[in-house]
């Protein structure tokens, strides 16, 4: 499914439990610590203090995934950016044959300087001893190295030897709220219990604000869900590339 369309979920006479008031998610939270196969969670918002308790999980429970909205503007606010590190992880690639080949420039830019100083001082030898001067009898040889020597180092500078990937420690996807903005907060934990509300997954919603939370454990309705939760996770809709926020967040220096 691409575009900026998706289809709506709709379901009749379901029961459930309501909740209205502060520390709405609490109950999640709770459901979250003690999963055991799944938890997915689709939220526009997200913190800190909550994504850590995802990565506490990482270990014993296998399908972790998170859904969220996302404006690229926003990782010009540093907070976001310090948040999304938690989530986009850098890691660095050593391209050996570089390596190899860099140390090679650096030691042979290291010869030519040598040459140039010993010339320098044979020079200063003869000239004291002879009134021979290298430097003005042959002064290109000087520029010549010193050349060289430049033009080695601007080489050494600009070897790349470290390229760079980005991977999450659990599923993540981001859809770009430019186009579609995504507003649902649902959390659905071991395909057994699902969460509805105003609740974003933040502390503010889950602890602070006044908020509501619908608690749902109907087997059919819960597996409704989580297919509708699967549907938009594999959707194309609007999706901002893992990697492309990488590049934005992390420095890459080449060497």
């Amino acid at each position: 499914m691409n575009g900026n369309y998706i289809k709506p979920f709709i379901s009749d006479n379901v029961s459930c439990s309501l909740y209205l008031g502060r520390n709405a998610g609490e109950r999640i939270k709770n459901y979250i610590r003690n999963a055991k196969k799944s938890i997915k969670i689709f939220s526009p918002y997200f913190s800190g203090e909550l994504i850590d308790l995802l990565l506490e999980k990482t270990e014993s429970v296998k399908d972790i995934k998170l859904i969220s909205s996302f404006k690229i503007s926003d990782l010009y606010n540093p907070m976001n950016s310090n948040l999304l590190r938690k989530i986009i992880l850098q890691k660095r690639h050593v391209d050996e044959d570089s390596v190899n080949k860099r140390k090679s420039l650096y030691y042979f830019t290291m010869a030519i300087a040598i040459i140039l100083v010993l010339y320098i001082i044979v020079s200063a030898v003869l000239l004291s001893t002879k009134n021979i001067n290298l430097f003005t009898s042959t002064p290109l040889i000087y520029f010549l190295l010193a050349i060289i020597i430049l033009f080695l180092r601007k080489k050494i500078i600009s070897t790349r030897i470290y390229t760079y990937t980005y991977y999450t420690p659990f599923f993540v996807k981001f859809i770009n709220d430019d186009g579609i903005f995504l507003h649902y907060k649902l959390y659905i934990i071991d395909d057994s219990y699902a969460f509805l509300g105003s609740l974003n997954f933040t502390s503010s919603g889950f602890f602070k604000n006044y908020e509501s939370c619908i608690t749902i454990s109907d087997e059919n309705i819960v597996k409704a869900l989580s297919e509708y939760f699967e549907y938009i996770a594999n959707s194309q809709i609007n999706e901002i590339d893992v990697s492309s926020l990488g590049h934005r967040l992390y420095n890459e220096p080449i060497n």
